[in-house]
């Protein structure tokens, strides 16, 4: 298989194109940087803007890339939110800094170039006979805001928890509208590619391996609320793993169709019962379930993705408790004094508490496998 990565010198896009490339494809990168920061990952790379592919050079540079190509998959973007809110949240000012990087383009000049260069690479594969395409979308299409609770916020506007692929997107500001925007775009595409598959991965924000010891967060609090989509997360090669399964696994999406599917291990990043602290710090109560909800459960529902795609999220409670329970079934031997076994040592003391302000423990985060899913038994279309 021919497989086409873009924004394979960012992160998640060259730990795809590795991934395929190690399964045996044949992996051709895309992106503005240079070749010599991918490694390993690519059989070969056309250095591209792709915010500019719309026509000229660019377009041809594009076009080339993709002929011949099986499967392509998006992953260049502007990656996150813009720093500047939408222009009634300055007004209100009810913006708060987020844990998570923001990006410096204007929200105009963001939307244009994640929407323009999704458009010019979704045609371009299909023009280069692509018969899968897969889009980077992200959960913050769900209704990310800079504000994290009131009526600008989209805690105010959730129907359902958790909420699944049938809730609906609701975005707050060009970031997510962008990532919406491109779902639109392989819909629309689908009407008329009938040789073609469509997915897109609404991934919530990542936390990166080297960060997973950084979970649990310290619960935010009525002072320090904290954005509903953000209490969701995803381990970094999950994410991988749902973009290299959805480049390969056929009953991912029909042809002439468009399947998206939500991405989130299934806990929150907090070790507290979720339901009573979205009621403390958000003022979310009284929300109809679609699933119980128990403990530290997740607001967002990754079923769809677990039983469609075969990715089983990892999640650090479940974990440690399964870590936990390997310790406690497994006594120390006992000393030896002499000839004579003496008594085992007493347990080592527990851990230190938790250092750093919650603001200091989340600023660790970003926006292998043995996981540890829960059920959720939510529908999905």
């Amino acid at each position: 298989m021919r497989a086409v990565v873009t924004g394979a010198a960012g992160r998640i896009g060259r730990g795809v194109a590795t991934a395929l490339r190690e399964r045996g494809h044949t992996v051709v990168g895309v992106d503005m940087a240079s070749p010599g920061l991918l490694g390993t990952g690519c059989d070969d790379f056309v250095t591209i803007d792709l915010a500019a592919a719309v026509a000229g050079q660019e377009r041809e540079c594009l076009t080339a890339a993709m002929d011949g190509a099986d499967v392509v998959v998006h992953c260049a973007a502007w990656p996150g939110p813009s720093a500047t809110p939408p222009p009634a949240v300055v007004a209100s000012g009810d913006a708060t800094k987020p844990p998570i990087g923001l990006e410096t383009a204007p929200p105009a000049v963001l939307l244009r170039d994640n929407v323009a260069s999704t458009s010019a690479v979704c045609d371009a594969a299909i023009a280069g006979g692509a018969s899968r395409f897969v889009f980077s979308s992200s959960a913050f299409a769900m209704g990310f805001s800079h504000v994290p609770r009131g009526p600008q916020a989209w805690s105010s506007k959730v129907g359902y928890l958790p909420v699944d692929e049938a809730h609906g997107a609701q975005p707050h500001e060009s970031y997510g509208l962008s990532k919406l925007a491109g779902e639109e775009i392989l819909e629309t595409a689908a009407r008329t590619a009938t040789d073609t598959s469509f997915v897109s991965l609404r991934f919530t924000n990542i936390v990166k391996r080297e960060l997973w010891s950084s979970l649990p967060w310290e619960a935010p609090t009525s002072a320090e609320p904290l954005q509903l989509v953000l209490w969701a997360y995803v381990h970094e090669d999950d994410v991988i793993r749902a973009h290299v399964a959805a480049a390969t696994r056929e009953d991912a999406a029909a042809r002439g169709s468009h399947e998206a599917y939500l991405l989130a291990a299934p806990d929150s990043r907090f070790a507290e019962p979720t339901l009573p602290l979205l009621a403390s710090v958000l003022g979310v109560e009284g929300m109809p379930l679609r699933s119980p909800m128990e403990g530290n459960a997740s607001v967002l529902c990754a079923r769809k993705a677990t039983e469609r795609l075969g990715v089983e999220f990892r999640a650090w409670s479940r974990e440690r408790e399964a870590s936990q329970s390997l310790v406690d079934a497994s006594p120390p031997p006992p000393r030896l004094v002499g000839n004579q076994a003496s008594s085992p040592p007493p347990p080592p003391p527990p851990p230190p508490p938790s250092r750093g302000s919650p603001a200091a423990r989340r600023a660790l985060s970003d926006p292998d496998p043995n996981p540890y899913p829960y059920p959720c038994p939510c529908p999905y279309p």
